[in-house]
C-alpha cells in the first residue's frame, strides 16, 4: 500500500469534504479558542471550590487532623476522586442533554454531523459546551472539598499537576479520537470499562438500535451500572446522523448559521410549550 493510499483511507476526502465536516471546522476554529482555556478554567474553577468548602467545613465544624502525610498518597487519592466525580457527573449531564426536553435543543447539533472528522470534536453549541463543562467541574470540586475535609489535607500542588495532564489528554486525545470515522476497539471486556473510539462512535448513529446509547465521557462503566451500553457487534455497521427525517438537505445544522441559531429556537419552542401545558392544567378545588 502506497502512503498516498494510507493518507486517503486516514482522511477520507468524502468525510472531510462532506458540508457537515465543514461547519465542523468553521466552528471548531471558533470553539477551539475559548475551548481550552474555558476547560483549564473550569479545573481551577473545581480546585477553588474544593478549596473554598473544606475551609467552610473547618470553620463551622472545626479543623480535623490529617490522616493522609505522603504526597502520593494525597495525590493518588485526591485525583480519584475528583476524576470518578468528573465523569459520573459527566455521565449523567450528557444523559440529561438526550433525555430532558428543555436540553436536547442544546445537544442536538452534536448529534447532527454526518461524518465523524477530529473536528467533529468541536461541533457544540457554545451554550452547551459551557453548560457540559462547568456543572461536572463544579461537581467534582464539592466532592474534592468533602474529601479534603473529611481527611484534614489541602489540594496537593501534585493533584493540580495531574488534574492538568488529565485536561490536555481529554480534551486533545480521548475526545478527538471519540470522534474519527474508524472502529477503533480495546475489546469487549474493556469496552465495558473505558470508552473506545468505537463506543462513542456508535454513540452517534443514526439507527434505531444504537439510540441514547453509551452515554460515558471517558469511563463507560456508568453506562454498564445504568443500562446504557451497547456494544457493537463484529462487523456491525451504522450511518451517522439524527434520524431519518433530518437528514441530508433536510439537515437544520446544515450551515453554521443554522448551527447557531436553531438550537435557540428549538430551546424557546420548548419553553413556550412547557409554559402552554401548565396553562391548561386546571387548578382543583375542594
Amino acid at each position: 500500500m502506497t502512503l498516498r493510499a494510507v493518507v486517503r483511507s486516514v482522511f477520507p476526502k468524502d468525510q472531510y469534504d462532506h458540508a457537515s465536516a465543514r461547519v465542523d471546522r468553521w466552528n471548531g476554529i471558533i470553539l477551539l479558542a475559548i475551548g481550552f482555556p474555558l476547560s483549564v478554567f473550569v479545573a481551577i474553577n473545581a480546585i477553588s471550590v474544593a478549596d473554598n468548602l473544606a475551609g467552610f467545613l473547618a470553620t463551622y465544624f472545626g479543623a480535623r487532623a490529617p490522616l493522609m502525610h505522603t504526597d502520593w498518597k494525597m495525590v493518588a487519592v485526591q485525583f480519584a476522586i475528583y476524576f470518578l466525580a468528573l465523569d459520573f457527573s459527566g455521565y449523567w449531564v450528557h444523559r440529561w442533554c438526550h433525555e430532558v426536553p428543555v436540553l436536547w435543543p442544546l445537544h442536538k447539533p452534536h448529534h447532527t454531523a454526518e461524518t465523524l472528522t477530529p473536528w467533529t470534536l468541536f461541533r457544540q453549541h457554545p451554550v452547551e459546551f459551557f453548560f457540559l463543562n462547568t456543572i461536572p467541574s463544579f461537581f467534582a470540586g464539592v466532592m474534592l472539598g468533602l474529601l479534603l475535609y473529611a481527611t484534614g489535607t489541602a489540594v496537593n500542588p501534585g493533584t493540580v499537576t495531574v488534574i492538568g495532564i488529565q485536561v490536555y489528554v481529554s480534551f486533545f486525545v480521548v475526545d478527538t479520537m471519540s470522534h474519527v470515522h474508524v472502529h477503533v476497539s480495546y475489546g469487549n471486556w474493556v469496552n465495558r470499562i473505558v470508552l473506545a473510539p468505537v463506543m462513542h462512535n456508535l454513540h452517534h448513529s443514526i439507527e434505531l438500535p444504537h439510540r441514547d446509547k453509551n452515554y460515558g465521557v471517558i469511563l463507560t462503566v456508568w453506562d454498564w451500572m445504568f443500562g446504557t451500553l451497547y456494544l457493537p457487534k463484529k462487523n456491525e455497521t451504522w450511518r451517522w446522523g439524527l434520524n431519518e427525517v433530518e437528514f441530508g438537505e433536510k439537515n437544520p445544522h446544515k450551515t453554521l448559521r443554522g448551527f447557531y441559531l436553531e438550537p435557540f429556537v428549538s430551546f424557546w419552542q420548548g419553553l413556550l410549550q412547557i409554559g402552554a401545558r401548565q396553562d391548561t392544567v386546571t387548578p382543583t378545588h375542594e
